[in-house]
């Protein structure tokens, strides 16, 4: 599958701006719909400081040419210290009973009982772009096997276990950073084909909706050489982000083969929503878990009106939304020029900037805590330019974070009329190359100033494009200095960072001696005598090699709740069942409350 981000530049061409020019970002149209009995506040959320820091991450990209695995970022690298939500990209939507038969007759699998316009994951290729109503990536998501090597905690993947491939994964990173929400994304640039469909009647919502949180939600997967079935992924993903690209808008927004109704997406689509909140929030009355509701969020003020995704009612459903703020500009165009400017220019690109994007919501009576500024880990490249923007060149696509920042290109940061920061673009001379590309300064900039717009926070397209973490680590550095936010919640936690304490992620495959510490499950333990394997995994045991030193963030010397498995001195305190006891000896896997115990109240 293609990236979101370079397809959707693709579609969009010049033509997105040229239609631009006839709309105002004000004046976005509200479909009729009527008032809502949903709670319009966000359920409180893991945050940094009031923040959100959202990266989105393409699950194809583990088995890319860069092996962009999730231990890469979040266990080889301190990304896991700065990222509150990962969105998981992307989840289809099936499209019709002949499209769906005609891949199971050539042998598709996870396509048996699978209803025309409902979730699925099959493990089809698509034959061709547009060609994507029985598409899956099921070898990625859950089946493919991850070596030692390259999994999250070092255990490998065994034939027999039912579930593998970025799911496990995404289950393993869980254990590391309890708090990390994981959505999963649905659609897409090359998967939203079949969401129109999918959604203009009452019966197919309710159908869609419900089959999402069976196979996402519940975790009952398709079985396909043997993994997945029933709850097999069950309690891995936290909500869903929408990322219908794009209902209701022309052609030269689609990509090939989208079915689109423009008189009624807009209006289906919130009803979807809605629908779809509704479930979510009647199974958290049975399970006691919040489930978060996002979406991806256009740029052009033509989409934004097509889709009704300014409407005020969506956001009584949504948690918060994530704006592209990226591919305003592009290789598509035979003129160097800035892909995610802050302020719009009226005498290039029709005045498109990220403050036009931003006041397209803003003024149409979005509260601005509910929307995430997009930025983009990657760049846009021209070849035969000049050492400046808005001059001829010839593009010649994109790269990635990760490549430019290795090149030897002499960096821009170039500022509005107003004095303030606007855009970043390096430049190769020896190449004759101009690359409109983000790095951490302009991160920290956009950062500060969607601060300022009262924004919840940020978002990446996408992770693997920065393997070392260094733009998220940017955006959460300004988050954590900053005054704080306005998005409510439990502050992410950073194990690592736990006050007198030295602890790593736990890895299997590591050696590790009397006195070392590491952390999984919200917790930090520390070794008492040598310990490897899974076997000998922390917390495994009560009276195994590890013993709880304490719970991550929170200083080793303040009285915590009783652990089984840990070691207590003469004169330990710890709470239990809300009364605090001290020891009189040594102790382990003792509760406390007995008389003739080591616990004293």
């Amino acid at each position: 599958m293609i990236p979101r981000a370079s397809l959707l530049a693709t579609a969009l061409a010049g033509a997105v701006l040229i239609v631009v020019a006839a709309a105002s970002p004000a004046t976005a149209a509200s479909p009729a719909s009527a008032a809502s009995e949903i709670d319009a506040s966000p359920a409180p959320t893991t945050n940094i400081n009031g923040y959100r820091n959202v990266g989105y991450y393409g699950g194809w990209q583990a088995s890319g040419d860069a092996k962009a695995t999730l231990k890469k970022l979040f266990v080889d690298q301190s990304t896991g210290e700065n990222i509150t939500h990962l969105n998981y990209s992307f989840g289809n939507i099936a499209g019709s009973q002949e499209a769906i038969d005609a891949a199971r007759a050539d042998g598709g699998q996870g396509l048996d009982g699978v209803e025309p316009y409902t979730c699925f994951i099959s493990d089809v290729v698509a034959p061709a772009a547009g060609e994507t109503e029985a598409a899956g990536s099921a070898q990625d998501d859950f089946v493919r096997a991850y070596s030692a090597k390259d999994a999250v905690l070092g255990v490998a993947d065994a034939k027999e276990q039912k579930l593998a491939g970025n799911f496990n994964q995404l289950r393993e990173l869980k254990k590391l950073y309890p708090d990390l929400k994981v959505s999963i994304s649905l659609g897409g640039w090359s998967w939203s084909k079949s969401f129109s469909k999918a959604v203009a009647t009452p019966e197919s919502r309710a159908a869609l909706a419900s089959s999402c949180i069976d196979l996402y939600i519940k975790g009952n997967l398709p079985e396909i050489d043997g993994r997945g079935g029933n709850g097999s992924a069950a309690g891995i993903f936290d909500g869903f982000d929408i990322d219908w690209e794009w209902p209701g808008a022309p052609d030269w927004a689609q990509e090939v083969g989208n079915s689109v109704d423009p008189e009624n997406d807009a209006a289906n689509m919130l009803a979807f929503v809605k629908e779809l909140r509704t479930q979510l929030d009647k199974l958290s009355g049975k399970t006691g878990r919040d489930y978060e509701l996002s979406a991806f969020l256009p740029a052009s003020p033509t989409v934004i009106t097509a889709g009704g995704w300014n409407v005020p009612e969506l956001f009584q459903y949504l948690d918060y939304g994530n704006l592209q703020g990226y591919d305003l500009w592009g290789t598509w165009s035979a003129t160097t020029g800035h892909q995610a400017n802050i302020y719009g220019d009226p005498a290039q690109n029709w005045g498109l900037g990220l403050d036009t994007i931003v006041a397209s919501y803003k003024d149409a009576g979005v509260d601005p805590a509910q929307l995430n500024l997009g930025v983009p880990a990657y760049g846009q490249g021209w070849k035969d330019a000049a050492a400046e923007p808005w001059t001829p060149a010839t593009g010649i696509g994109q790269q990635s974070y990760d490549q430019l920042k290795a090149r030897n290109l002499e960096i821009h940061h170039d500022y509005a009329a107003n004095g303030h920061y606007n855009a970043t673009w390096g430049y190769d001379a020896a190449a004759d190359e101009f690359w409109s590309f983000d790095d951490t300064f302009s991160v920290a900039e956009k950062t500060k100033w969607a601060i300022r717009q009262g924004l919840g926070g940020v978002d990446f397209w996408e992770l693997s494009q920065d393997l070392d973490g260094d733009l998220s680590a940017a955006s959460a550095a300004v988050m954590r200095k900053a005054d704080g936010g306005p998005v409510a919640g439990d502050a992410l936690t950073s194990c690592a960072r736990t006050p007198n304490a030295t602890a790593t992620a736990w890895n299997a495959q590591t050696k590790y001696d009397t006195g070392d510490q590491v952390y999984l499950r919200g917790h930090v333990y520390q070794a008492l005598w040598y310990a490897k394997g899974r076997a000998q995994e922390p917390g495994a045991s009560n009276v195994g090699p590890w013993s709880t030193l304490t719970a991550c963030g929170v200083d080793p010397s303040t009285v915590q709740a009783w652990a089984a498995d840990r070691v207590y001195e003469r004169g330990d305190q710890v709470t239990y069942k809300g009364v605090t006891y001290t020891a009189q000896w040594w102790t382990r896997n003792q509760k406390p409350g007995h008389q003739w115990g080591p616990w004293q109240r």
